[in-house]
């Protein structure tokens, strides 16, 4: 489905009008631009929903514009005739600022359901999309038909990052959420003047809690400061590392244990085709219990003593565990907790 915002008729087009057959994603897609184009201010979305359930929050019309307008320009994607593919779930922040974009610079895109594959049977070519990791995983080899593509939603991977390093498409890792509306950080991983660490936009402030949790305020686009619960190293005033969620901290046997950095230090023992992450179960002696928890049907895997030797033997999971299919939401996050509810209720 092609939408054509450059068209002078875009508001009375036929795109706004809900035909009852309509599959659900082009209904949230034909929602959002009718409440866009209303005379109301502010607008409701959904959050990612990845720490707990997803909930609605409103948000200003006039800052999502602010916080898209920062976007294309640092992608130099202001001039006339821009192709985009949309490729997400437009009840979340990612696909409503894509729209955004593309209605305030008269882009022309193309929409398609959201699903693991989106460029499956697409030939045409287009100059940006924004996709979640998985997607892009899926879509190795069709991403030099693609110009610019915005990954986002959960963490990239090691090996996914090594694959991205082989292709034309320019790909940028971007820092953002809900209640941003949109990115307020964005990091090049491939090609050349690539970088390590994400990099704020001018008019964001940075600043680090005593958790080393990253706290964002934006005087234009923000209604206040927003104290995240995402765990970073701080490299300058406007320049970090993504480390992992607070949230996620395991204290196991009284040592604090961020599961993201064993996730990245083991994920070259994992095929590539296996989701997996890293938690933990009730223990008697430690606690917690430090295990790996590993999409699909089981396999023999074992983890080599060299990789936490010393101190690091703290850091081994002490458990694998296999499970047919993770518990997801609509972004294709992982529902950890949930999953390992179930998982303990099988033990």
């Amino acid at each position: 489905m092609w939408i054509d915002f450059s068209s002078k008729n875009i508001r009375t087009s036929f795109f706004f009008l809900k035909n009852k057959n309509d599959d659900y994603w082009k209904k949230a897609i034909f929602s959002f631009l009718k409440n866009w184009y209303d005379d109301q201010p502010i607008i409701s979305s959904l959050t990612s929903g990845s720490t707990g359930i997803p909930k609605i929050i409103c948000l200003h019309k006039q800052h999502m514009l602010e916080r898209a307008i920062k976007t294309v320009e640092f992608l130099k994607l202001k001039k006339e005739g821009i192709k985009g593919l949309l490729c997400l779930s437009s009840d979340f922040i990612a696909a409503k600022m894509f729209l955004v974009r593309a209605i305030i610079f008269k882009w022309k895109i193309y929409c398609v359901p959201p699903s693991s594959n989106p460029l499956k049977n697409i030939k045409e070519r287009f100059d940006i999309t924004s996709m979640v990791p998985m997607q892009v995983f899926f879509s190795l080899k069709y991403l030099n038909n693609i110009k610019i593509i915005l990954i986002g939603g959960s963490s990239i991977s090691n090996f996914l990052e090594k694959k991205l390093q082989n292709i034309s498409t320019t790909c940028y890792a971007t820092y953002g959420m809900t209640e941003t509306s949109g990115h307020v950080a964005i990091k090049k991983i491939n090609g050349p003047n690539k970088s390590a660490f994400y990099e704020a936009f001018q008019d964001i402030s940075l600043t680090v809690d005593n958790r080393n949790c990253l706290g964002i305020f934006c005087q234009n686009s923000m209604n206040s400061f927003i104290q995240t619960n995402d765990i970073v190293h701080m490299i300058s005033k406007k320049t970090f590392n993504w480390i992992g969620r607070y949230d996620n901290i395991i204290n196991s046997g009284g040592i604090k244990i961020i599961p993201e950095l064993i996730e990245k230090k083991i994920s070259y023992l994992i095929p590539y085709n296996k989701r997996f992450f890293i938690s933990s179960i009730p223990d008697k002696i430690l606690g917690e219990k430090i295990i790996l928890v590993v999409e699909g049907n089981s396999f023999t895997l074992k983890i080599p003593d060299k990789i936490f030797s010393g101190y690091g033997k703290f850091y081994k999971p002490k458990n694998i565990f296999f499970v047919s299919h993770f518990a997801e939401n609509l972004l294709d996050k992982f529902k950890r907790k949930e999953i390992i509810r179930n998982l303990i209720k099988t033990e």
